[in-house]
């Protein structure tokens, strides 16, 4: 009996001596997606995180800019973490190689992942190094895996959308009764 609370007396302590740990460290995760990139040509992470997690951005010197990741745009998968995919342009001039990718929250590296540039370019690929076109202009916006805007994005939240239709039913409203006003008081007045 007194062997069983002495280990109990131990967990405890032990559990209790334990550092915590700190919020975003290592409750994130960057997994490539694919083989080795060619230059000009987006390549395809997977990043999971826990709910809660702070500002999250997918860095790389052979990206054309770093990636943000709203909260917005991450999916709740089968076993309850949130994940979602981002696709990053690699630069038409980067050396082929291996490079690091960071996984960054609240600007602190939380996880790294390996990225491969080879130096095979598709026709398509070296077309499009070849014309100067900008990477803004080549990134696919309406993909899954377009990263987020920098900022709030712009976008129309569901409070705006709800205050917009709230005051066209009340506008609505209002010329439909001063109408229905107008076309009652002019058949009163034609009657004798």
């Amino acid at each position: 009996m007194i062997l069983a609370r002495t280990a109990v007396a131990a967990t405890a302590v032990a559990t209790l001596a334990l550092p915590s740990p700190d919020p975003g460290s290592g409750d994130s995760s960057l997994v490539h997606e694919g083989g080795a990139a060619q230059r000009g040509r987006e390549t395809v992470f997977t990043v999971t995180a826990e709910q809660g997690h702070g500002s999250l951005t997918v860095e790389s010197e052979a990206f054309a800019k770093e990636l943000t990741l709203g909260e917005k745009r991450f999916r709740t998968g089968k076993d309850g973490e949130l994940y979602t995919r981002v696709a990053g342009m690699v630069l038409c001039d980067v050396e082929p190689g291996t490079y690091p990718v960071e996984l960054k929250e609240d600007d602190e590296t939380v996880d790294t992942a390996e990225l491969t540039v080879t130096s095979d370019m598709d026709p398509g690929n070296r077309d499009f190094c070849a014309s100067h076109t900008s990477y803004d202009d080549a990134v696919d916006r309406t993909s899954e895996t377009a990263p987020d805007e920098d900022g709030d994005g712009g976008g129309v939240g569901l409070g705006e959308l709800a205050a917009v239709i709230a005051g066209t039913a009340v506008l609505s409203a209002v010329l439909a009764s001063a109408a229905t006003y107008l076309v009652t008081r002019r058949r009163r007045r034609r009657s004798p």
